[in-house]
C-alpha cells in the first residue's frame, strides 16, 4: 500500500505542476496525468474498500478504474505525438477506434463475471474464471501495445530533441514503454496460468509484475513531465532569443526600414519576420548598402528566425 500511496502522491503533484506548466497550451499530457492520478488514487486500498461498497460491493470500481487507465494511455500516446510533432489524423482515428473497442470488451467481460465481494486483489479472486483473462489480457495488451508505439515514437524523434529535459524525457518514455510491453506479456500468461490452475506460474510471475507495473507507470509519469519541462525551457530561450535579434534590429529598421503596412502582431516572430522583410525593402528601394554592424545585426534576426 506504501508505494501505491507514494504513486498517487507523486501523481497528484505532477498533475499540478504540468497544470501550471502547460497553461495555456495543449494540455493533452496534462490529462493523461490527471486520469493516470484518479487511478492510482482510486486503487489505494481504504480508499478502495470505503468507496467500492457505495457503488454496489461488487468491485465496480475495479472497473472503472481500468477503464480511466485505458483512456489515460490513449490520451498519452496522442499527446506525446503531438508534443514531439509526430501526430496525424489517421493516428488520432486509430487511437479512438481502438480504446473504443477495448473499453467495450472489457465492460461486457466485466459483466460477464461471477461478482465477488470488495477486495483489493481483484484478479486474484476472479483470475480462474475464463472471462476474467478477457478481461484483463483485452486492456494489459492495449496498455502495452499503447505504450510500445509511444516508446517507438519517441526512438523515432530522439535526433530532433531541442533541450536537454527533452532528450532525456524521451529515452524515459522509452523505457517505460519498454516496461508496458514486458508487462502485457508478464500479465498475458499470469492470466492464462491462473485460468489452467498452474498457481505456480503466477507466483513465479509475481516479482517482474510488481516491479514493471508501478515501474512504467512512474517511468512514462517521469518522461512526460521532463518532455514538458523541456518545452517550457525551448520556449523560454525562444522567447530571449527573439527578443533580443527584435531589440538589435529596431534601431536599424527604423533608419532604413519601410512600412509594409502589415497587421499588427503580438507575435515575437511575426513582428521579427516583418522587420526584417521591411529593412531589406528599405534598403533596395534607397539603394543604401548595409555596412558590417548592420549585416551582422540582419544576419543574426534572420538565424534566430530560422532556428525558431
Amino acid at each position: 500500500m506504501i508505494l501505491a500511496v507514494v504513486q498517487a502522491t507523486l501523481l497528484v503533484v505532477g498533475s499540478l505542476v504540468l497544470a501550471v506548466l502547460q497553461r495555456g497550451q495543449d494540455r493533452t499530457l496534462t490529462m493523461t496525468f490527471v486520469l493516470f492520478s484518479a487511478t492510482i488514487v482510486a486503487g489505494v486500498g481504504p480508499l478502495y474498500r470505503a468507496v467500492d461498497p457505495l457503488l454496489g460491493g461488487r468491485n465496480v470500481l475495479t472497473l472503472v478504474c481500468d477503464v480511466l487507465m485505458v483512456l489515460g494511455t490513449s490520451t498519452l500516446l496522442w499527446g506525446v505525438a503531438k508534443a514531439v510533432g509526430a501526430a496525424r489524423g489517421w493516428m488520432r482515428s486509430v487511437v479512438v477506434a481502438s480504446c473504443s473497442v477495448v473499453v467495450v470488451l472489457v465492460v461486457l467481460a466485466f459483466v460477464t463475471l461471477d461478482p465477488v465481494p470488495t477486495t483489493t486483489t481483484f484478479m486474484l479472486a476472479i483470475g480462474a474464471q475464463p472471462t476474467a483473462a478477457v478481461y484483463s489480457i483485452a486492456q494489459t495488451t492495449y496498455l502495452g501495445l499503447a505504450l510500445g508505439a509511444t516508446g517507438v515514437i519517441c526512438v523515432l524523434r530522439v535526433r530532433e530533441a531541442r533541450t536537454g529535459p527533452d532528450r532525456v524525457g524521451l529515452w524515459v518514455l522509452v523505457a517505460g514503454g519498454v516496461f508496458g510491453v514486458v508487462r502485457m506479456v508478464v500479465v498475458a500468461v499470469m492470466d492464462v496460468a491462473h485460468v489452467a490452475g498452474r498457481l505456480d506460474v503466477t507466483h513465479a510471475l509475481a516479482l517482474p509484475y510488481d516491479v514493471t507495473t508501478p515501474g512504467a507507470v512512474l517511468l512514462v509519469a517521469s518522461g512526460m513531465l521532463l518532455l514538458v519541462v523541456g518545452h517550457r525551457v525551448w520556449h523560454g530561450r525562444r522567447s530571449a532569443a527573439l527578443a533580443g535579434a527584435l531589440r538589435r534590429l529596431e534601431p536599424l529598421h527604423a533608419r532604413l526600414g519601410t512600412d509594409n503596412e502589415y497587421p499588427d502582431s503580438d507575435d515575437p516572430a511575426t513582428r521579427l519576420s516583418r522587420l526584417i522583410v521591411e529593412v531589406n525593402d528599405g534598403a533596395r528601394r534607397h539603394r543604401t548598402p548595409l555596412d558590417a554592424e548592420d549585416r551582422a545585426a540582419l544576419a543574426e534576426a534572420e538565424a534566430v528566425l530560422a532556428a525558431t
